[in-house]
C-alpha cells in the first residue's frame, strides 16, 4: 500500500512538474512573440532587492546606497547600479571648482533600459567634459519630488546649471494628489495640495514606516519565483495593469486614449509649474534648462492632429520665469514615422540608446548654456 502511494506521488510529482516547465516555456515564447511589458527570468540569485525604495525623508524614492540591481527585458538586460548616495551616477564631491550640471527628472533621465553611458546626461558630459549630475530617479518620480530633491539635497553640491527634463505622459498624474489618494498605494511621496500658489505640502502615506515600497527581507522562494520564472513576473505586471485601470477615465490621461501633451487639468499644470518656479527660485542666477519628452504614442497623436497645447502654455510660462524651454514633440517632425520608433524600447517604452542621443544633440542645440 505504501509503495503504492509513494509511486502515485511520484507520479503526479513529476507530471506536475514536467507541467510547470510547459507552461514557462509557452509562456516565455508568448512574451517574446508578443513584446509584454514585463521584466524576464535573470536566471540568477543577484536580485534579492528591489532597485528603488521610499527610503527619503524630504523626497521619498531613493536607491539604497552602493547598490545593484538586473533588470531584464527582452529587449535590454541592463545592471543599475548606484553610488554611495543613492542614485544611479559616478561618486561626485559636495564641492568641486568644475563646472557641473544638475540634472532632474523620472526614469528617462535616470536611464531605464539603457547602459549608464548611454544616458542623454552621460553623452552630454563626455561631449561637453562637464560633469552632469544625475538625480533622475524611477519609481513614479514627478515634478514635486524634483524640487523636493533640489532644495533639500542637489543644490548643496556646487553647480552652476540645472537641467531638468519633463515627462508629461506620467509627470501629471505622480503629482496628482486625488489620484493618488485614490489608487497610488502606501507610498510615502510628497505633494502640493491646495491651490496655486497656496500649497500646503503634504505626504502620502504620512510615514515611510506605512510605505510600501521599503527594504525588506524577501522570501526565499519569492526571489526564486522573480529571478527564474515568466510567471510570477507575468502576475505582477497583470496586478500593476489592474490598479492603474482602477482609475477612472476622466481622471487617468493614459497616452493611448487621449495623449497627456494634449489634455491636462489646470490644477495639474499648475504643480508643475509651482515646482518649477520654487527650482528657479533656489537656483537665482543659474541657468535652469527645461525640456519636455512626448512617448511615441504622442508623437503620433501630434501628426494626426498637429495641435500642441502643453507646449505653448510652457513656452510662454518658461519664458516670463526666465527659464530656457525646449519642446522635444515638434523636434520630431523632422524624422520619419519608423525613425520616431526606434527611439524608444519596443518592450518597455523607455528612450533606446537612439532616443538618448537625439535628445542630447537637440539639447546641446538649443540651450544657451551648451554654446
Amino acid at each position: 500500500m505504501k509503495k503504492s502511494l509513494i509511486r502515485v506521488f511520484i507520479k503526479f510529482g513529476t507530471i506536475s512538474f514536467f507541467t510547470i516547465i510547459l507552461w514557462e516555456v509557452v509562456l516565455g515564447i508568448y512574451v517574446h512573440k508578443t513584446d509584454i511589458k514585463i521584466e524576464v527570468p535573470i536566471y540568477s540569485l543577484q536580485n534579492t532587492q528591489g532597485f528603488w525604495f521610499d527610503l527619503n525623508e524630504d523626497f521619498g524614492t531613493i536607491h539604497l546606497p552602493d547598490h545593484f540591481y538586473r533588470q531584464k527585458k527582452i529587449c535590454f538586460d541592463v545592471l543599475y547600479e548606484s553610488n554611495s548616495s543613492g542614485f544611479r551616477d559616478k561618486e561626485r564631491k559636495v564641492k568641486s571648482l568644475d563646472k557641473r550640471v544638475v540634472v532632474l527628472g523620472d526614469s528617462f533621465m535616470e536611464g531605464v533600459g539603457v547602459q549608464v553611458n548611454e544616458r542623454v546626461s552621460d553623452l552630454l558630459e563626455i561631449d561637453t567634459k562637464v560633469p552632469h549630475l544625475n538625480y533622475g530617479m524611477a519609481g513614479n518620480f514627478g515634478p514635486t519630488q524634483y524640487y523636493m530633491l533640489y532644495k533639500t539635497l542637489a543644490s548643496t553640491y556646487s553647480h552652476e546649471a540645472i537641467l531638468i527634463g519633463i515627462l508629461p505622459s506620467n509627470d501629471f498624474i505622480d503629482d496628482d494628489y486625488e489620484i493618488s489618494l485614490r489608487v497610488g498605494g502606501n507610498r510615502y511621496r510628497p505633494f502640493f495640495d491646495g491651490e496655486y500658489p497656496n500649497y500646503k505640502l503634504v505626504y502620502h502615506a504620512n510615514s515611510m514606516n506605512k510605505s510600501s515600497a521599503k527594504p525588506k527581507k524577501h522570501n526565499k522562494l519569492k526571489v526564486f519565483l522573480k529571478n527564474f520564472t515568466y510567471s510570477y513576473n507575468m502576475l505582477a505586471y497583470v496586478k500593476a495593469k489592474r490598479r492603474i485601470k482602477a482609475i477612472p477615465k476622466d481622471s487617468l490621461l493614459s497616452p493611448e486614449e487621449v495623449p497627456s501633451y494634449f489634455s491636462y487639468s489646470p490644477k495639474q499644470i499648475n504643480r508643475m509649474k509651482y515646482a518649477l518656479e520654487q527650482i528657479k527660485l533656489i537656483a537665482g542666477d543659474k541657468p535652469v534648462m527645461v525640456f519636455t519628452i512626448p512617448i511615441f504614442q504622442e508623437i503620433k497623436a501630434y501628426r494626426k492632429h498637429g495641435e500642441n497645447p502643453l507646449g505653448k502654455e510652457l513656452s510662454v510660462f518658461c519664458h516670463d520665469l526666465g527659464i530656457e524651454y525646449l519642446d522635444l514633440l515638434p523636434e520630431t517632425d523632422k524624422l520619419s514615422i519608423e525613425q520616431c520608433e526606434e527611439q524608444f524600447l519596443s518592450c518597455d517604452g523607455h528612450w533606446s540608446a537612439l532616443g538618448n542621443s537625439f535628445a542630447k544633440e537637440k539639447i546641446q542645440q538649443y540651450f544657451k548654456y551648451y554654446q
